[in-house]
């Protein structure tokens, strides 16, 4: 899960417990061209707290979150039936 903790124009800055999550959905909004930049950063391994910062060149950037987010879910329920049919 994360959260958005601020938002300014093009610029949105998320936190999470998830280094998964953030780097999963760093790796997704890198491949849009609308995003700009979108890393994460984490200070210490042991510490929960990861914050995630995206850019988007065009757009507002919680639509850009919310499309990327619907194409992370689609890609997951594809993969998902891919392995059940191994089964």
């Amino acid at each position: 899960m994360f959260k958005v903790v601020k938002e300014e124009g093009k610029l949105m800055e998320m936190v999470t417990d998830s280094i998964t999550l953030a780097s999963l959905l760093v790796k997704y909004l890198n491949m849009d061209e609308r995003v700009e930049v979108a890393a994460f950063r984490q200070e210490h391994p042991l510490e929960e707290k990861i914050d995630i910062l995206l850019r988007v060149r065009e757009g507002d950037p919680r639509t850009v979150l919310r499309e990327v987010l619907s194409r992370i879910k689609s890609d997951v329920k594809e993969l998902r039936e891919s392995m059940l049919a191994l089964l």
